[in-house]
């Protein structure tokens, strides 16, 4: 038997690929110019070959035919290359699966995927669907080019145009090469991968124009075609187990912003992506290796599977002579079986009714049994059959609690642990998570340190979990509520001690746990008095009288007295009746309550002195009492008024709703101020700032309001006045510059809210200098006002004509239905310039206008650039020939090249 063993073991080293040299060979494909591409990736492989202790990674960079080439002469190690290109690789030659799946970076958002551009000249307004394509010239970088031609091809298929027939193609070689010719005009159109307009200078990037752009959240480039995986990182199978995975681990640990990933212009490197869809794209493309239908043949069969048929031959005949020894054995495990069958029985008859879960992890094969009981947790009758791997395992977790379990399966690996213990949250099949207890233990490790086998255990702690979660909310619920109390709260134990203190007590009187109650005054240097001002002894505070009496003591008063300051308190303590707490005490802080009641009563010695007007009404608005300014500002006598409701003396501007929220502060907040319209006696209304407070008495009920106003009638008056001037030219009564601005951001926002357009004319008078020359500038000031109403009668109600300064004039026409409307106002405009003005004295003169419109959105988007659009499309209409207007979007192309080159 042992003979056997030895021969099958020599046998097996035998069929494994043996290595020639641990360095090895990156192949990467040539999408750009080779210089560029090698100063791309050479930080990369120097980066991976930093992670192989004996070795290094070298970097070829080679297009499909060299690839191919040195495939087939096994001069490469290592390919990174595009999806299709990868496709094609793995029909022709032995691959492993993927390694990694590239991660692209652009304008600081990361995306795996890739797909197609198709870009065309900006000026070249005639492309703008893919049907316009149609025998069209196109440049390509290639046929086998996933983003450069196939993704593109695709779309184009589906549009129902043949990429072969119906357009003209050219394969220039690479993607530098296609934008070249479009640069140079040769093709009307050019396929690119994403990511190449982006890397493109500003200069070059603007003259392009994205034909069919998708809008694909989250994916930071433009593109025309649905998104495929990104480019894979392969290994050859000859590469050996340790060195793929310190490369796949070195790929996956790649931050952004090493200079490897920098002077690639990538992220990094995930997990490998799902490449169907490549191949699903190929197949419909009819693409190698999928453009001819492959015949199976014996001699293929060989070339592929030749070495393991031998193997396997000779390993059928040595497991058939090892099978009779085997037999001889089969008696003997049998009777084993029975009794650890028996064994196992009884175990998990246990484990079932503890209701845990038991599990078993092999690393090397990365394979995880679970019982039963592993999947009650997620709502499952009963466990997956079959082991999970690693990535169905990850998948049951949210990312949080993966990586968690990854970290400590990782650290078990190492050897830095032989035991786990963690608390995760396991993805429930309804929706939601259920809390799990996962321990474990190293059960057998391999002498090189390899874990073989671990095994542990798995429990439901859900309703665990939810207890400690609502005691956890109760616990913060109370110290929130205690924290955010205004009042003062202190809790003493049997001794005095202040066993907690709430926030407010701890400003307010700079108590602290553990401090004694009867000794916190004295701490802080404060003396202790009553109302009256004398020294309140110890005896009477509330706290040794609830001790003493046995009793809740409420609303004792006392003030505390510092050098510089004094606070007045409302004490109140219980006492509890338990064994470890004595004490609840609470303190209110009635300070302001007191300078309140204070300045009342010099409100009252004032009364009568005051120049301001003073009104106390009950709390049902009945007038109590007036002072000498309220009558002399009223007009009203005091005996006139008192016992009358104040509403006589509302003056009719201000609605139920204005008097009831003044009610309602005063409820509220005690006190209400602000400017209120109100009556004379005679009728005539005036303006007045009232102040009005409200009065309560030592047990905080409202007693009386108390009103103070002054008259500002002449100063609102004043206020309008200069409010006119402000916004009102002197000379026209027209809107001035600022309040332009103003009307003209009010339509641009009613414009963002419910649609339409909105014209800014821009008009200057012809002829109105030789008015000012000839006639004086009393005529042309004339003149000036005179067109101003007739050009205002013009515009509709809710349009603004302003005057900007000299002969200048702007109108905002809102609520336009579309940028092509207003050609009836601008005729009305050019008509009513242009009839004489009689000036008076028997001098009539006539001037006309030139004006320039500019329309919100389609002209521009801010007040700033439709003024300048409106100016500019105004000079052409001068330009012209005077007397005419203008659009801005009708203006020739000179003129708006001069346009672009001031902005």
């Amino acid at each position: 038997m042992k003979l056997y063993c030895r021969a099958l073991f020599l046998l097996c080293l035998l069929a494994l690929p043996a290595r020639a040299e641990h360095n090895l060979t990156l192949g990467v494909f040539a999408y750009r110019p080779k210089p560029v591409m090698m100063a791309m990736y050479q930080p990369l492989a120097d980066y991976l070959s930093a992670q192989l202790p004996d070795g290094r990674v070298q970097l070829r960079v080679l297009d499909q035919d060299e690839m191919e080439t040195e495939l087939s002469r096994n001069g490469l190690d290592l390919v990174f290359t595009n999806p299709s290109h990868y496709l094609l690789l793995r029909s022709q030659n032995a691959l492993t699966g993927v390694l990694a799946t590239q991660i692209s970076r652009e304008q600081g958002r990361a995306t795996s995927a890739l797909g197609g551009v198709i870009l065309v000249r900006r000026e070249r307004s005639e492309l703008t669907t893919l049907d316009d394509l149609r025998h069209r010239d196109i440049a390509i970088p290639g046929r086998h080019f996933l983003g450069g031609y196939q993704a593109q091809a695709l779309e184009l298929l589906e549009a129902g145009i043949m990429p072969g027939s119906d357009t003209r193609l050219t394969a220039v070689g690479g993607h530098d090469a296609v934008i070249a010719a479009l640069l140079k005009g040769q093709v009307d159109a050019g396929f690119v991968r994403t990511g190449i307009l982006e890397s493109l200078p500003d200069a070059q990037r603007r003259r392009f124009r994205v034909l069919n752009p998708q809008s694909l959240p989250g994916f930071p480039y433009a593109v025309s075609t649905r998104l495929y995986p990104e480019w894979p990182f392969l290994a050859l199978p000859r590469v050996s187990m340790p060195d793929i995975r310190r490369i796949a681990s070195a790929l996956m640990a790649l931050e952004h912003d090493h200079p490897a990933a920098r002077a690639a212009g990538i992220e990094g490197f995930a997990p490998p992506g799902d490449y169907l869809s490549v191949e699903t794209l190929a197949r419909r493309l009819r693409q190698p290796p999928f453009d001819v239908e492959e015949e199976p043949s014996l001699l293929a069969l060989w070339r592929y599977y030749g070495p393991w048929l031998v193997f396997v031959s000779v390993l059928l005949l040595l497991l058939s002579l090892s099978l009779a020894a085997l037999v001889r054995k089969h008696c003997q495990v049998r009777q084993s079986r029975r009794a650890y069958r028996e064994q196992s029985r009884k175990l998990e008859e246990v484990i079932w009714g503890t209701g845990i879960g038991t599990w078993e992890w092999q690393p090397a094969q990365d394979r995880l049994y679970c019982s039963a009981q592993c999947a009650a947790p997620a709502g499952y009758q009963r466990a997956t059959p079959g082991p999970f791997g690693r990535q169905q395992l990850r998948a049951l977790f949210p990312a949080r609690d993966g990586a968690a379990l990854d970290q400590a399966w990782q650290r078990v690996e190492q050897g830095d642990m032989e035991q786990l213990e963690l608390e995760l949250r396991l993805r429930h099949r309804r929706g939601g998570y259920a809390w799990v207890l996962i321990k474990g233990r190293v059960v057998e490790r391999h002498p090189s340190g390899e874990v073989v086998r671990m095994s542990g255990t798995l429990q439901d702690i859900s309703a665990s979990k939810r207890q400690q979660a609502e005691l956890g909310e109760n616990e913060e619920r109370l110290r929130t509520m205690m924290a955010f109390l205004p009042m003062g709260i202190a809790l003493t134990d049997r001794q005095g001690g202040i066993v907690h203190c709430n926030v407010a007590a701890e400003r307010m009187l700079g108590m602290r746990h553990r401090h004694r109650l009867e000794a916190v005054y004295a701490n802080q240097g404060w003396r202790v008095l009553r109302e009256d001002g004398s020294p309140m002894p110890v005896q009477e505070f509330a706290s040794s009288r609830a001790l003493a009496e046995g009793r809740p003591v409420q609303g004792v008063v006392m003030a505390l007295q510092s050098a510089s300051a004094q606070r007045w308190l409302e004490v109140s303590a219980t006492p509890l009746g338990h064994s470890r707490y004595s004490l609840v005490v609470a303190f209110n802080d009635i300070t302001a309550q007191r300078r309140a009641d204070l300045d009342l009563r010099l409100a009252a010695s004032v009364f009568s002195h005051t120049r301001e007007a003073i009104m106390i009404s009950d709390e049902n608005g009945t007038i109590l009492d007036v002072n000498e300014a309220f009558e002399r500002i009223t007009g009203f006598a005091r005996h006139e008024v008192l016992g009358k409701n104040a509403s006589l003396l509302q003056g009719g501007r201000h609605s139920a709703a204005f008097y009831a929220e003044i009610w309602q502060a005063l409820a509220g907040h005690g006190y209400w101020q602000g400017e209120v319209w109100s009556r004379r006696k005679s009728g005539e209304q005036y303006a007045q700032m009232l102040n009005v407070s409200r009065v309560q008495d030592s047990c905080g009920r409202s007693q009386h309001f108390v009103s103070m106003f002054s008259d500002i009638t002449s100063l609102l008056d004043q206020q309008q006045k200069l409010e006119r001037i402000a916004h009102y030219d002197a000379l026209t009564g027209l809107p001035n510059r600022l309040l332009l601005a103003d009307r003209l951001q009010q339509a641009l926002a009613g414009c963002r809210r419910q649609g339409g357009a909105v014209g800014l004319v821009y008009l200057d008078l012809d002829g109105f200098k030789a008015v000012n020359d000839s006639h004086g500038h009393e005529a042309g000031d004339e003149l000036l006002k005179r067109l101003g109403a007739r050009m205002q009668a013009c515009l509709r109600e809710h349009d603004t004509l302003a005057r900007l300064g000299g002969d200048e004039f702007v109108a905002v026409l809102a609520g336009m239905n579309g940028p092509d409307d207003g050609d009836e106002v601008m005729a009305r405009l050019l008509a009513s310039a242009s009839a004489p003005v009689d000036l008076g004295g028997g001098l009539r003169v006539r001037v006309s206008v030139s004006l320039g419109l500019a329309v919100y959105p389609r002209d521009g988007v801010d007040a700033d650039t439709l003024m300048r659009r409106a100016d500019l499309a105004m000079y052409a209409a001068k330009q012209d020939g005077k007397h005419r207007w203008q659009r801005f979007a009708d203006i020739r192309q000179e003129q708006l090249e001069y346009e672009l080159g001031e902005a």
